[in-house]
């Protein structure tokens, strides 16, 4: 049986978006001549037959943007959203958004497989580990797509160099003339997620290697990503009294604990002990946590420009952007 074509082919074919053979289908004035013959000769050669649904959809003239994402509470794909949704709402033109949480490569692979039938114009993945055949599935049904914390040659990505961003809070401490060095990671992560945790930690470890230092086994811990969890293991360990001058901790939440764990101690962050943090979460500044930014907020909207560009263009070429990582000084280190 011959496959029915869709609005996505009709998109594919004619070089627009599927907003666009959406205006060509029911508002084809607001649509430049040229642009309104290409999207009507791909519906004629394709013998497409829009459905009620899409046609109604279509009445809208509304573009359909999906955010899948990881751990959907966790503070810092709130922020990435929060700039996803800023920058939608600075366009002159309604959008609809909506959130597809996955927490299992199952589900991921479910999410991917549909999305013919999902009735999106493009989707941003916010640090999710796609292969090349996920993503040509994507592309090839006709939804525009970016990845936030990841690299293709495939798409327009948004990324970070986290193995220098672990460097620049090696530099940031060695700067201060600390001599002995801890650092808190999370040892495992999910087969679905970027795991960006070991880039930074090797980082760290490669730049206090080059000045001459090394981190004794006894002064790398591991814990999961949970306040509470860290905060119960540092109390221990800030009251056995062995611990090193300053930490280095590749995820904010981590460090909050270890912040709250010292003053549970009697210690004062930034005085009797330093802690350099990884993230700049919105709780950063009042846990006075020091942390290298990653400027959360502006990936989200990098990112929304960049597939709201390729709706309008699909011939735009794909980019790769690295943002910059940057030190946020506060009071623990």
């Amino acid at each position: 049986m011959a496959k029915i074509p869709t609005i996505y082919d009709v998109s594919r074919k004619a070089g627009v978006s599927t907003a666009t053979v959406s205006r060509v289908l029911n508002n084809p004035g607001k649509v430049n001549a040229d642009t309104r013959k290409l999207v009507e000769s791909a519906i004629s050669e394709l013998g497409y037959k829009p459905l009620l649904e899409m046609r109604l959809r279509g009445m809208k003239d509304v573009p359909r943007i999906c955010v899948c994402t990881p751990h959907f509470s966790s503070q810092s794909y709130v922020q990435r959203l929060r700039g996803i949704d800023l920058y939608l709402e600075s366009l002159d033109y309604e959008t609809e958004l909506y959130i597809q949480v996955v927490n299992s490569q199952p589900q991921l692979e479910h999410f991917i497989n549909t999305i013919s039938s999902r009735d999106i114009d493009g989707v941003i993945f916010v640090s999710l580990s796609l292969t090349e055949e996920q993503i040509r599935k994507v592309k090839e049904a006709g939804v525009q797509c970016v990845l936030i914390e990841n690299q293709s040659h495939l798409c327009t990505c948004i990324d970070y160099d986290n193995f220098e961003g672990g460097r620049i809070a090696a530099r940031y401490l060695l700067d201060k003339g600390f001599e002995s060095f801890g650092i808190l990671s999370e040892p495992f992560h999910w087969e679905y997620t970027v795991y960006s945790m070991q880039d930074r930690f090797m980082g760290f470890q490669a730049e206090i290697g080059a000045a001459g230092y090394t981190i004794p086994k006894e002064n790398i811990y591991e814990n999961q990503i949970d306040y509470h969890l860290v905060r119960r293991q540092f109390t221990e360990v800030f009251r056995s009294g062995k611990y090193p001058q300053a930490f280095f901790v590749p995820a904010d939440l981590m460090a909050f604990g270890m912040i709250q764990a010292a003053k549970d101690c009697g210690l004062t962050p930034g005085k009797d002990i330093s802690i350099i943090g990884f993230d700049d979460i919105d709780y950063a500044d009042v846990f006075e946590l020091t942390t290298v930014s990653q400027h959360l907020d502006e990936s989200g909207e990098v990112a929304a420009k960049a597939l709201m560009e390729k709706l309008r263009d699909p011939e735009k070429a794909d980019q790769q952007i690295m943002l910059s990582l940057t030190i946020v000084t506060r009071k623990s280190a």
